[in-house]
């Protein structure tokens, strides 16, 4: 739809159908007229495609003549027409006595022509101008009968000219303009191109709230462009979980609810503002409105037979969803108040009801406000979520106790939060007032100051007071002691706090939280002290007794470095997020699944794709922690597969938030893409460095990123001759984690052991060892092993045993998308006398990996560097250096043998 419906941007977004017909239509006016009737609802874009082909034609050199219709005039006869012939003030000369007299009775004599004949003369004026002529007509079915009969008959005349018609109206008609006139119904929106419009325009400020526009427009294109949360306290409509309308979406029904009589205006008002869909309880809002149930029965039915509201049954429902919020602001706020306060009277379950009584309550009231908070227990996925909001909110405005009223406020901050809501999130957290709760008051407030998102101006200082407030309310409030150590918790993980902090949180822990830890008091250990924590207590809540959060043992299971169980708890914690709208938590759960896809995904476009998802929502939430973070694992994932310079780029991105959000937890991830850079362009020495740095001085407990770090020292240790030096730091990480050792980690352990064990002579042995079964778990890991393996044996020169363990390790990396590593596993393969696989001829997606692919086939298509980098974000140097390992990839060296190879689809 056109991004702006009522702005002068005529370009359009999505109805690329349209877009068509109209080109056509265009492209045949020289040869003979043609129509195009447009139809669809309020807000489909009708008027959008017309600007749309007015532009278009105007373009082309072609006149354009529009009319539509005007309130004022819509009893005028043939005022529409006159609109659109106003380019010709006055019938020239040329025009024939009877087109004149036509003219000249239907706007200004007194009396009316004949519709075919005024039709006529109207066509014989266009066609008097030079070149041929679009006449766009929006609202057909809204304009005054006479103009309205005049066009039809224009639309059956207009094929012998040279002028075509594009007409508009809301419903199609029985039979068709022309008999040639081709019929396009505007229908809804699709999910992207929904989501494309509400971009654009503007509105929407954040991730959530893009998805709740989409939700609630349906995909009508005034609606995407129009609806948007604002800043201000809930209305009517987040009662109902919709947004509320604007006055230009109002306006497109205002013609509607004009013209009903007022028992039905004031029944559909009912239904409009009712918690409740069952046509018992509205009638008997509109019965006591109106003072009569007859009344109220004929209004009812009156708004089913315009098509506004429909009965299923026992409920009632709204054929166009966007009519309720349209009527909930088109009516003044009086009506809408005796309305509420009917419904209050006669929706028969409580906390519903109580939406409808707090509307009218001035004051305080607990039960009421105690009821309000049953309904938002109620409020499910989706859209509910503002439902769930305005009641807590409405609860407390309600709240006699302050300390109620801030509990409420919290609790629909914490909403805000998890759905992403962050500008909602903070004007809750505005209300919350902590003078006269005292300590309680002071604890309330650190845990909201952690709670939102963005807060990083304290750092590791802060986990002390953190503790304090912990121990302040451990007594009166468990849920907020258990809430404030694990903001501590994460102070200590994010900032990588020392032994002094981390000490003081685990004594605060022991003290306040009696054994048996459950699911949330490990994770805070795991977060403090990652290694310390007791394989049977994390064995114990993975099982997930008493119905813990999963997405909270996903977090457990990632810390201590299970990663195949916390991929699994992370699958399940995104569909729940997801389907429930908790935007908010999705970049806690999408990045560390990208991490661990590193090690278990069989391609490391998943691991990507998560990472790059996880920083786009975390950006639109406020999240700049996690934006860093998804950005460290694109950076890794960008080395791996030798996209060096982006490689780069990310580590350079993550070292700047790093020090903007005074977090070092980032770093180590822009160290192993620093690494991992280097060993891939064969500086095997810096890169061995990089690593030792990042693992033998680690500035809190281990954590599985400097576990990860070891596999790559040991691989680059040999080429950089420090086998002796890696041994010693080896030694180090098997000492610190003798107490426990997850399945990576042991597997690491083994690889490292087999490839620079102090022993030659044993070394086949410990190879054995680290390629057992179940090394099959994590596809990088086996493909490094086994090159490791395959290398070895070529240099003990058992070149034929060599071959099929290089032959594998290069068939892992090339699927992978390892490119460098790729690279080495062939030239290994061909030392021991065996050229690597060829692929098949036609499958260069065998050869090449999914980013050289693209770049191929842009090149094959005869686009320039420069061309090339603008679409994907590259520089020019660096699809330079791309195709410079694509040619002979291909055997190719130049652009045209490359067209030829691969084709220039």
């Amino acid at each position: 739809m056109s991004a702006r419906l009522g702005s002068d941007d005529t370009r359009l977004i999505g109805r690329a159908h349209e877009q068509e017909q109209v080109a056509a239509l265009l492209a045949a006016l020289p040869a003979g007229g043609r129509v195009l009737h447009l139809s669809g609802a309020p807000g489909t874009g009708r008027s959008a495609v017309l600007r749309y082909a007015a532009r278009s034609a105007a373009d082309q050199g072609v006149r354009v003549l529009t009319t539509s219709w005007a309130p004022a005039e819509q009893d005028i006869p043939h005022a529409a027409l006159h609109t659109l012939l106003r380019p010709h003030p006055a019938p020239p000369r040329t025009l024939s006595e009877a087109d004149h007299d036509t003219l000249e009775a239907a706007f200004g004599g007194d009396r009316a022509p004949a519709p075919d004949r005024l039709a006529a003369a109207v066509l014989g004026l266009i066609a008097q101008a030079p070149g041929p002529a679009l006449v766009c007509v929006d609202d057909l079915d809204r304009i005054d009968a006479e103009s309205r009969a005049a066009v039809r008959e224009m639309a059956r005349l207009c094929a012998g000219t040279r002028v075509g018609m594009i007409v508009a109206e809301r419903t199609a008609p029985d039979a068709p303009l022309a008999p040639d006139a081709l019929a396009v119904t505007l229908g809804p929106l699709s999910g992207p191109e929904a989501r494309a419009l509400v971009e654009h325009a503007g509105r929407a400020t954040g991730y959530t709230e893009t998805e709740l526009v989409v939700a609630v427009a349906g995909g009508n294109p005034l609606a995407l462009t129009e609806l948007s949360l604002g800043d201000g306290a809930p209305g009517d409509t987040a009662g109902l979980g919709l947004l509320p309308a604007t006055p230009r979406m109002a306006q497109a029904y205002a013609q509607d609810l004009a013209e009903l009589p007022e028992p039905a205006r004031r029944a559909l008002l009912s239904a409009a503002l009712s918690t409740s869909s069952l046509t018992w309880d509205v009638l008997g809002a509109t019965r006591h409105v109106l003072g009569s149930g007859d009344a109220a029965r004929d209004g009812l039915t009156e708004a089913v037979r315009r098509g506004l509201l429909a009965e299923d049954g026992r409920n009632l429902r709204f054929p166009r969803p966007l009519v309720r919020p349209a009527v909930l602001h088109l009516e003044s706020a009086a009506r809408r108040m005796a309305a509420h306060a009917a419904l209050g009277r006669s929706v028969t379950s409580p906390p519903h009801a109580a939406w409808h009584a707090a509307q009218c309550a001035v004051g305080t009231d607990e039960d009421l406000a105690a009821r309000l908070e049953e309904l938002a227990g109620l409020a499910s996925a989706g859209t509910a979520v503002l439902t769930a909001l305005a009641a807590l909110e409405n609860a407390a405005r309600l709240s006699p106790d302050p300390a109620r009223r801030a509990a409420r406020l919290l609790r629909a901050t914490e909403l805000a939060c998890d759905h992403g809501l962050r500008e909602q999130a903070l004007r809750l957290a505005r209300g919350i007032d902590p003078a006269g709760l005292g300590t309680y008051g002071r604890a309330l407030l650190l845990w909201v100051h952690e709670l939102l998102p963005g807060n990083f101006v304290a750092g590791r200082e802060s986990i002390a007071g953190l503790c304090e407030a912990a121990r302040a309310v451990a007594a009166t409030d468990p849920e907020l002691t258990r809430k404030l150590l694990h903001a501590a918790a994460r102070r200590c993980w994010w900032h990588q706090a020392g032994p002094d902090e981390r000490r003081l949180l685990t004594d605060t822990v022991e003290d306040l939280r009696p054994r048996p830890w459950d699911a949330r008091d490990i994770a805070v250990m795991a977060l403090v002290e990652p290694q310390a924590v007791p394989d049977e207590d994390t064995h114990r809540v993975l099982r997930r007794p008493g119905g813990a959060d999963v997405g909270l043992l996903g977090q457990l299971a990632h810390l201590v470095g299970d990663l195949g169980r916390a991929t699994l708890l992370f699958r399940e914690a995104e569909r729940t997020a997801r389907a429930e709208g908790r935007h908010g938590r999705l970049p806690q759960i999408l990045v560390p699944r990208a991490l661990e896809e590193i090690w278990l995904g069989a391609q490391w476009h998943t691991a990507r794709d998560l990472a790059d998802e996880g920083r786009t929502i975390a950006a639109r939430t406020g999240q700049t922690d996690w934006v860093a973070r998804a950005t460290g694992a694109l950076g890794v994932v960008a080395a791996l597969r030798g996209e060096h310079e982006r490689a780069l780029e990310c580590a350079a991105e993550v070292e700047e938030a790093s020090l903007r959000l005074g977090q070092s937890r980032q770093l180590s991830l822009a160290s192993l893409a620093r690494a991992l850079t280097a060993s891939g362009t064969g500086r095997y020495a810096e890169a061995y460095a990089q690593l030792r740095s990042m693992v033998t001085e680690p500035s809190a407990p281990y954590s599985y990123e400097q576990f990860w770090g070891l596999a790559f020292l040991a691989e680059a240790a040999p080429p950089a001759g420090e086998q002796d030096d890696a041994r010693t730091v080896v030694a180090q990480v098997e000492a610190a984690t003798r107490t426990g050792r997850t399945p990576l980690l042991r597997r690491i352990l083994a690889y490292a052991d087999a490839l620079i064990g102090p022993d030659e002579e044993a070394a086949e042995h410990r190879y054995r060892e680290a390629l057992r079964p179940g090394i099959e778990t994590w596809p990088l890991l086996h493909g490094m092993t086994l090159f490791g393996h395959g290398a070895w044996l070529r240099r003990r020169r058992r070149v034929i045993e060599s071959r099929e363990p290089l032959a594998e390790a290069e068939s892992l990396f090339r699927t992978l998308g390892a490119e460098p590593r790729a690279g080495l596993a062939a030239t290994e393969l061909r030392a021991a006398g065996r050229p690597a696989a060829e692929p098949d001829a036609g499958d260069v997606s065998r050869v090449l990996s999914p980013q050289q692919l693209t770049i191929a086939r842009l090149a094959a298509r005869g686009l320039s560097n420069r061309a090339i980098g603008e679409q994907l974000r590259l520089s020019p140097r660096t699809v330079a250096s791309h195709l410079y390992q694509i040619f002979p990839k291909l055997g190719v060296t130049s652009r045209a043998q490359l067209a030829a190879r691969i084709g220039t689809d």
